[in-house]
């Protein structure tokens, strides 16, 4: 079959153009590369105070966040300083990412449920404090967005949470948790119901709904800091304070400074150093020492001066029960070893029978070993649950009198130090360290009383694991990321307090720089807005800082322009953090 002339007439077309172009190919190879197009990149961001905001705080109320909860708590002049130096109209509400507990599943905590800019400063700090200390007695299946989307429901705004949303205000969400979010649905779906809350002005305006992350660094986590523990005692500043041991309030609910240091110092000087009325070896706090007991048994010298000589001394009659204990206590007699007698009191009345080796059978039946020095402990009990004490009728072995009932427990004088005796001297449970109760009445709670330092509540062993799912809400929806790690809030707080009013601080770019391209403008891009200091790059998570007193104020344009690198930065750079003095404004 004969071919066509079309087809005859396209297969010369192309052929002549493929030689047109292997000509042009050739010709450019032997010519110089055109340069490569800039990929240079201009991100912007306007700074305008948000006159009215609801602010919902989504708080972990797991067992290990009661001590976040307490730097949080503290540092509420930090978080509304912001809003109050711009007028703002704020409401501020506390929800806990425990969703397992009827009682909370997105319902506004406290008495008084929304803090606002109308109430007296000082009643809205204490509310604040009062609602963001939920205790750490939640659920450890953290659903934050979860929290805050039940919250937000028009049932629950209908209901507990009335008058939280306002159909004018800015919508600022803060999750603050050392967990990863553990709700069931992907992030972009809770995002999208945030967003939605305002309608499509919600999706087109980051001003108007957006997320804050207070959590675990981005990729690998982070380390709970342990809490301080200055030594009390050393004669120090160890803190640096300017304040030394017992006069540093962060040792008044020490052992050392509430019970130790109101104790005989010295049981030799002849002064009753602790005012209790009694000096030296009269004083009970002295009993347990060398100096105060008496030494030998035998001598015939009252060695601790407290008018008792030897055997008849309860020092020897209880330490050396070889040399002065009774010979029996259930024989009706009242030989003592060697056949003396030192006393007229016969079995377990005589108080040498508690360092016999028959006592415990021959006068308490099952009752344990009972220890001279730690009489004052068996015979004082403290109610768990309540704190309170229950003062038990003990026995008083050290009456030569009676062994019960006359001087127990507190009653007798020489417990009157013992820290059980005092509820300003008692002690915090481990168990109870995480409730938000002050069960030992020394007016410190949970991790600001000393005795709970070393509880999983205060002093969690476990790393912190990154909290991802909270990141990517925050950075997608216009919020700030920070770490929950830090060692103290003020820093963090007053940049979440920034971010909400409106004015930020920090700016996060939409591409990853070639750092010494990195150029800051306010307003325009001209030479004469080039800001040459007050910002830096920080690289790990690609954003700009500006310091505390160089952010930019409101109607202020935010003009970031750089060249896009290639690829992410390694992590080997990850770290660095480029001054703009030094190579930002190159």
């Amino acid at each position: 079959m004969r071919p066509s002339r079309f087809s005859s007439a396209l297969v010369l077309l192309s052929s002549a153009f493929l030689a047109v172009v292997g000509a042009g190919l050739m010709l450019a190879a032997c010519s110089s590369e055109p340069p490569l197009r800039r990929r240079t990149q201009t991100d912007s961001f306007y700074q305008e105070i948000r006159r009215t905001v609801d602010i919902l705080l989504v708080v972990d109320n797991s067992c290990s966040m009661i001590d976040e909860q307490q730097k949080l708590a503290a540092n509420f002049d930090n978080f509304i300083s912001q809003f109050l130096d711009a007028d703002v109209d704020y409401q501020i509400g506390v929800v806990t990412t425990d969703m397992t507990d009827t009682e909370h599943q997105g319902r506004l905590v406290g008495e008084t449920k929304i803090i606002t800019s109308a109430m007296d400063v000082e009643i809205a700090r204490q509310t604040f404090v009062d609602n963001v200390k939920v205790c750490a007695m939640g659920s450890g299946f953290e659903r934050g967005l979860a929290a805050a989307e039940a919250a937000l429901a028009p049932a629950m705004l209908e209901g507990d949470n009335a008058g939280f949303l306002r159909d004018e205000a800015a919508l600022s969400i803060v999750f603050v948790s050392d967990e990863d979010d553990l709700s069931a649905r992907p992030v972009n779906q809770y995002l999208r119901f945030f967003k939605g809350i305002k309608g499509d002005r919600g999706y087109r305006d980051d001003g108007l709904v957006n997320l804050s992350a207070v959590v675990g660094d981005f990729p690998d986590g982070c380390e709970q800091p342990s809490p301080d523990r200055p030594n009390c005692a050393d004669g120090l500043d160890d803190d640096g304070d300017g304040l030394i041991d017992c006069a540093d309030p962060d040792c008044a609910s020490s052992w050392w400074c509430s019970v130790a240091a109101d104790r005989e110092q010295d049981c030799s000087d002849g002064v009753d150093n602790d005012g209790d009325g009694l000096s030296d070896c009269a004083d009970a706090d002295c009993g347990a020492l060398n100096s105060c007991r008496e030494s030998e048994c035998d001598n015939g010298l009252d060695d601790d001066g407290d008018g008792a000589s030897d055997c008849v001394d309860m020092d020897c009659l209880l330490d050396r029960p070889e040399f002065c204990g009774e010979l029996s206590c259930s024989d009706g007699e009242l030989a003592h070893v060697g056949n003396t007698f030192p006393n007229l009191l016969a079995d377990c009345a005589d108080p040498g029978c508690f360092a016999h080796p028959d006592h415990e059978q021959a006068c308490f039946d099952s009752r344990t070993s009972l220890d001279y020095r730690e009489r004052c402990e068996l015979a004082v009990v403290m109610d768990p649950l309540s704190g309170s004490l229950v003062e038990s009728d003990g026995l008083d072995i050290d009456d030569p009198t009676a062994l019960d009932g006359e001087l127990a427990g507190c009653a007798d004088p020489d417990c009157a130090s013992f820290y059980l005796c005092s509820p300003s001297l008692a002690v915090e449970e481990f168990d109870q360290c995480g409730d938000c109760q002050d069960n030992d009445g020394d007016g410190y709670e949970d991790c600001e009383d000393r005795d709970c330092l070393d509880s999983p509540y205060c002093d969690n062993p476990y790393p912190i694991d990154p909290g991802t799912r909270y990141i990517d809400v925050a950075v997608r929806s216009g919020g700030i990321v920070t770490s929950i790690c830090a060692e103290e809030f003020s820093g963090l707080v007053r940049e979440l307090g920034l971010n909400i009013s409106g004015l930020r601080s920090i700016f996060y770019l939409s591409a990853w720089p070639v750092t010494d391209t990195l150029e800051v403008y306010l307003n325009e891009e001209s030479p004469e807005s080039l800001q040459t200091e007050g910002w830096y790059y920080e690289a790990e998570n690609n954003r700009i800082l500006f310091e505390e007193d160089m952010v930019p104020p409101s109607g202020t344009t935010v003009i970031v322009t750089y060249t896009r690198a290639s690829q992410i930065p390694s992590a080997a750079g990850s770290d660095e953090q480029q001054s703009a003095g030094e190579e930002g404004a190159q």
